[in-house]
């Protein structure tokens, strides 16, 4: 009798259950996300990826660069990687540790997205392609190119992580008043449903924004940056980012449908009941009035 009772408790409120997974895949979609390249274990979760391009005519130029000083030696070969929260530096040469006094040595290192600048990286990732001579002028302008601050500007100016930290906020608390819905004989459970059927909506639209906004930006930098530097620097998508802010965005325009098909079936059972009632009235007084014609015969 109580595993009847389980699996009808279940399956009376199946929409909302299948709601309340939709909304924490969401969440775990988003937080994986928001904290892409902040370390070393979700590097993989990058935005876009930076290169130099070993193809271009200016490699060689960029290799003599490094060349000139032990400590920048073989850094045309790291990879920069850049997310919503940090940015990863990966192919560090193994000599460059013991040049900068690092205690322990990693081939990969991440730093938050807004404390490049003061690291000692970003000044050693410092190029110079060459020196242009200015217009109605002798002097010479020096033309520096650095793939860290590409990075540091991808992260930091042109994907922002303010709307993907509104959406999962408001995730989270959809899911907590989904929650209370779902368990019974609790209060105000109107008036919460009521806030939910506001607030989802909400949700997908905030994200739906955020998800355009990262597909933008992933996609200005692909085709910007390359021709910007004139084929000197190299950009790969991130497919795995991408993938999972548009998911994400998917499972909360789901979450949103249910909790407004669930309204709609609700208010549909309750107009069918409403309806109901006069009939079954006039079928008692039908009832009556047979009964006293009935007797008054007799």
């Amino acid at each position: 009798m109580v595993a009847i009772s389980v699996i009808w408790f279940f399956t009376k409120r199946m929409p909302r259950i299948f709601a309340l997974i939709f909304n924490l895949v969401s969440i775990f979609l988003l937080v994986f996300l928001l904290v892409g390249c902040y370390n070393h274990s979700n590097e993989s979760t990058f935005l876009v990826k930076y290169t130099f391009n070993d193809n271009s005519p200016f490699y060689s130029i960029i290799e003599k660069s490094y060349e000139k000083s032990n400590t920048t030696l073989g850094l045309e070969d790291v990879t920069i990687r850049s997310g919503y929260m940090g940015v990863c530096i990966d192919n560090i040469p193994s000599q460059y540790s013991a040049y900068n006094n690092m205690t322990t040595f990693s081939n990969t290192i991440c730093y938050p997205r807004k404390d490049l600048s003061s690291v000692p990286l970003y000044k050693d990732l410092e190029i110079q392609i060459s020196n242009i001579a200015s217009s109605g002028s002798k002097s010479q302008s020096s033309v520096i190119l650095n793939i860290l601050k590409l990075a540091q500007i991808t992260s930091v100016n042109v994907v922002h992580p303010y709307v993907l930290m509104t959406a999962i906020i408001l995730t989270i608390l959809m899911f907590l008043f989904i929650l209370y819905v779902t368990v019974p004989k609790l209060p105000f459970k109107l008036v919460v449903n009521r806030f939910l059927l506001f607030l989802s909506p909400i949700i997908v639209l905030i994200w739906g924004i955020g998800a355009m906004w990262t597909h933008v930006g992933i996609n200005a930098s692909y085709r910007l940056v390359p021709s910007a530097s004139m084929n000197i620097i190299t950009v790969k998508k991130g497919k795995k980012a991408a993938t999972m802010a548009w998911f994400s965005f998917a499972f909360v325009l789901l979450d949103s449908s249910i909790l407004w098909l669930i309204f709609l079936r609700d208010r549909k059972s309750l107009k069918e009941e409403i309806d109901n009632v006069p009939c079954a009235q006039n079928r008692y007084n039908y009832s009556s009035s047979d009964s006293s014609t009935l007797h008054s015969k007799v």
